[in-house]
């Protein structure tokens, strides 16, 4: 096999375990929240606050789209919104302490999802896969 056929090779397999991944990931939230809503919250709680625009641009959305899902958080009780002071215009974005606990749940089942699935590696392994990784994506 010449090097374009494994780097094609690579790129199927690098597909399936996503593919994989993201059907085990939407069996772990199943009828509680949406995948785009967790990626949602996962995203609010690294950034602490943000606008609807925000994620309108992050999701690559319209921003009535966003909205419609981030009304959807914020009848759950995930999210709050609060108008600023400076430009009432502006809605600002956090999450609830339900939102961190809905959040953390998911994190510790889907952590338990990544740990069975790496199990089969050996701890060099994984650190090998890791530094390709990182040099792929040029962070070394």
């Amino acid at each position: 096999m010449n090097k374009r056929e494994k780097i094609l090779q690579f790129d199927m397999l690098v597909h399936e375990l996503v593919q994989n991944n993201g059907c085990q990931l939407k069996d772990l939230l199943k009828d509680l929240i949406t995948p785009t809503q967790y990626f949602l919250l996962k995203l609010m709680a690294l950034q602490n606050t943000c606008k609807a625009a925000d994620i309108a641009h992050v999701l690559d959305i319209s921003p009535s789209a966003a909205t419609t899902i981030l009304d959807r958080l914020y009848k759950n009780g995930w999210i709050e919104k609060n108008r600023s002071e400076k430009d009432r215009r502006i809605v600002w974005l956090t999450l609830t302490d339900n939102g961190r606990k809905i959040l953390s749940e998911i994190e510790v089942k889907r952590i338990q999802l990544l740990v069975k699935q790496f199990e089969s590696l050996r701890e060099d392994e994984l650190d090998t896969v890791c530094e390709i990784f990182k040099k792929l994506l040029k962070k070394e």
